[in-house]
């Protein structure tokens, strides 16, 4: 009887732990899943990717990995993440590394005077982890970067997921991004908006801001692989404060003697009345379109890559361009400049 028991409360504990993950799978966001399930179902093993394309929503919005492909063979991924500061950066390279090891590291410079105490949107921080295996280097991430009142939604999600069923049965769930799988992890924004009068300043600013250390602990990372890093600024409105802590950039990169990229340096690649989607910050398809062929031009260039097109081993990347061409062709590309100008363009979708 005794056994039966104990045979009986096993059972009753597995039905509730099951019931528990269904649940939590149920109230689950799918945003870090359309963005990060590509990455991880490439085999390290047969389909290595050449280039990890990381940062702030300045590369997730602004650098496409298919048309690289398309023009050059290089095999890159989109792991930038909205709000992303590089300290998080830093932990974005160290989880991925557990499933990919590239040869290079191309790193977004934006957020370099941002700090882990900086206030950051928690959904934003989920696009990341939610997708990423449970495992001890993902827990230390969570323990090292977020308070400890935090923990717990990260790390089992139904502690922040049976929240959702208001948003659900109100109808209100979105996802907060326009991220498809042939995008390869990059975000596509349909819409137009002119920047304002905007000043270009090549002054520094010499203070060691918290990215700064953390760059200097991701090319550590990345001498420690055998990764070469890159570092860049992709094209946006910055406000002169904001140029001079990217500007800065500069020293920081001699002193590692890694290249660094500002794109601010070249007028020639943007045009802020025409390349923006929030007239600010961030890239349109056209203004992603312009930096995307010159950092894959500069790739190319500098680095000694085999072109994968006609490699049998990634037959599906020739298909996924296939796709994100009428992805593009049947949204963006159909679009009228009087659409562009009046598309809502929030990125967003219904569940």
């Amino acid at each position: 009887m005794k056994k039966k028991a104990v045979i009986g409360v096993l059972i009753w504990c597995v039905a509730l732990v099951c019931c528990l993950f269904g649940v939590s799978k149920l109230m689950e966001r799918q945003d870090s899943h359309l963005k990060y399930d590509g990455f991880l179902a490439e085999d390290e093993k047969t389909q290595p990717f050449d280039v990890f394309l990381m940062g702030t929503s300045h590369v997730f919005d602004g650098v496409y990995p298919m048309p690289i492909w398309r023009d050059h063979g290089i095999a890159c991924y989109n792991l930038a993440n909205s709000s992303e500061c590089l300290e998080l950066t830093e932990w974005t390279l160290r989880l991925a590394l557990q499933f990919h090891k590239p040869k290079v590291a191309l790193v977004d410079v934006y957020y370099v005077d941002r700090s882990l105490s900086d206030v950051w949107a928690h959904t934003y921080r989920h696009l990341f982890l939610d997708a990423m295996p449970l495992n001890r280097l993902k827990i230390q991430s969570v323990m090292e970067t977020f308070p400890k009142n935090e923990w717990a939604e990260f790390i089992v999600p139904f502690s922040l997921y049976h929240g959702r069923w208001e948003e659900m049965l109100a109808g209100t769930t979105k996802l907060t991004m326009n991220a498809v799988p042939c995008m390869m992890g990059a975000e596509m924004r349909l819409r137009t908006i002119p920047a304002g009068p905007w000043t270009r300043t090549t002054e520094m600013n010499p203070e060691n801001m918290p990215g700064k250390d953390a760059l200097r602990r991701i090319a550590a990372l990345c001498r420690q692989e055998g990764i070469e890093l890159v570092l860049t600024a992709v094209p946006s409105a910055m406000t002169e404060q904001e140029q001079k802590n990217v500007n800065s950039v500069a020293l920081i990169a001699e002193e590692l003697g890694v290249p660094f990229i500002n794109m601010l340096d070249m007028p020639e690649l943007y045009d802020f009345e025409t390349d923006l989607y929030d007239g600010v910050s961030h890239m349109n398809p056209d203004g992603a379109l312009k930096t995307t062929a010159y950092l894959g031009n500069w790739l190319a260039e500098h680095f000694d890559f085999t072109d994968k097109r006609s490699d049998p081993a990634y037959a599906d990347w020739n298909a996924r361009l296939a796709e994100y061409e009428a992805y593009y062709a049947s949204t963006w590309g159909s679009m009228t400049t009087e659409d562009k100008l009046n598309a809502a363009g929030d990125g967003g979708t219904e569940q």
